[in-house]
């Protein structure tokens, strides 16, 4: 397996693309994305994603838009970033930003499903550069407090859009989706 070398300033888009297996390279760091997550995780991502897709195929069905919900492993390229992301689900309305690499732009949703070995990485630096990035909606979903927290991009910053309780809906997208949360 071929494993990063740390060198100065960080690492680069061109550096990654030389790793074996699948790793998150944020602002120049390395994060090795093994082992896989646990079932709980899977399960509760399982959920949110049949849940979302289910509802964009009904908004599809009377008309209603392009959006699609895709997840990981799936890179995520954001503008002006030498970083790659691979967030638990995305959604992306513009199919123009979906290409064979992975997502290509700012997505319309970003969900994050908190693990022991992913909450900080999450909850800090993805939150802070999905909200300088302009991703609209950042879902965070923390299986072990059966809760979840919808954050929302008003005037450039992240605000509180809702808590929400485990089997409770959330309303995505603007309020133009809802979902079951867990």
């Amino acid at each position: 397996m071929s494993l990063p070398e740390l060198k100065h300033p960080g690492y680069t888009i061109e550096d990654w693309k030389t790793w074996d297996g699948r790793w998150e390279l944020i602002h120049g760091v390395p994060y090795d994305m093994t082992p896989a997550p646990s079932v709980e995780h899977q399960r509760v991502c399982s959920r949110l994603h049949a849940g979302i897709f289910n509802s964009l195929e009904e908004a599809k069905g009377h008309g209603g838009g392009t959006c699609e919900v895709l997840f990981a492993p799936l890179d995520l390229f954001l503008p002006g970033e030498q970083s790659v992301y691979q967030p638990d689900l995305v959604i992306v309305c513009d199919p123009g930003k979906i290409t064979d690499k992975g997502i290509e732009g700012v997505p319309d949703l970003v969900v994050e499903i908190l693990s022991p070995s992913t909450a900080l990485r999450d909850l800090n630096h993805k939150r802070r550069t999905y909200e300088a990035a302009g991703v609209p909606e950042y879902l965070i979903v923390n299986p072990a407090e059966r809760a979840g927290l919808l954050l929302r991009l008003v005037n450039g910053r992240y605000e509180d859009a809702a808590n929400v309780e485990w089997g409770a809906v959330v309303a995505l997208l603007g309020g133009k989706l809802s979902i079951t949360l867990g």
